[in-house]
């Protein structure tokens, strides 16, 4: 890659001996994530650095990022402030408690719009979620939806009940709103609206139920997997299962 940027602008392969011209409208872009802020990432070399012209850029500042949260997904300022403010939060517990895994390890800013895209295509305050163009119900509370669905995005990655509690806390906090993995994961009259559509085909006392699934027994922890993956797949997000297999 370094003959293609250098003045020459050719490519040479050994196995053909064949010399590759670029096109006179040939041009390479190319990106890093800053190496020591992240894990994993590595010093480029001098001589590799030496042929791009560097750009360095400071992230995003906040009040910016509160911005394209409220256009790109149609949250209202104060939302798109609450957003912010967690992941400023859990930022901030990283750098305090383990600076090798990175500030971002708790939330990044992909996370961050999968939880705003979340608020944009949500169904739960229809009184017909088949039907898009149903009537919205007349009171919805968007700040517990809000809180519930950061905690299922950010909680099914951290590694221990500890970042668990620093993640429901830094939700709590900024959104004036408990979190109750009892209303997340269990089926009830209190059961939470971003886990009841998963939740109560399969474990009402209803005879009708999905078939291929009588096998399953509904322990905690996979009526958690269910949410989990059901939001996922809702959302159209890519899904990650890490854990040991049997």
């Amino acid at each position: 890659m370094r003959m293609v940027l250098d003045d020459n602008r050719t490519l040479f392969i050994p196995d053909t001996q064949e010399v590759i011209r670029a096109h006179p409208q040939f041009r390479l872009f190319a990106t890093q994530n800053p190496p020591g802020l992240y894990a994993g990432r590595k010093v480029l070399s001098r001589a590799l650095r030496n042929r791009f012209i560097e750009l360095h850029f400071d992230p995003i500042p906040r009040g910016e990022l509160e911005v394209i949260l409220e256009k790109r997904c149609a949250l209202p300022q104060s939302r798109a402030h609450r957003l912010v403010e967690v992941m400023h939060r859990l930022q901030l517990a990283r750098c305090q408690s383990n600076v090798f895994l990175g500030k971002d390890s708790f939330i990044t800013l992909r996370d961050l719009f999968r939880w705003a895209e979340r608020y944009r295509l949500a169904t739960c305050d229809l009184a017909d979620p088949e039907n898009d163009s149903e009537k919205r119900l007349t009171f919805f509370d968007w700040d517990a939806y809000l809180a519930e669905q950061g905690y299922l995005l950010l909680s099914g990655r951290v590694r221990n009940a500890e970042e668990t509690r620093v993640v429901a806390e830094a939700l709590e906090t900024v959104f004036k709103r408990p979190i109750s993995e009892a209303k997340l994961f269990d089926l009830s009259e209190e059961t939470s609206s971003v886990s009841k559509e998963f939740l109560q085909p399969l474990l009402s006392e209803s005879d009708v139920r999905p078939a291929g699934f009588e096998h399953v027994v509904w322990t905690r922890d996979m009526r958690r997997m269910l949410v989990l993956v059901g939001n996922a797949l809702k959302y159209k997000e890519p899904i990650l299962l890490v854990g040991e297999t049997r």
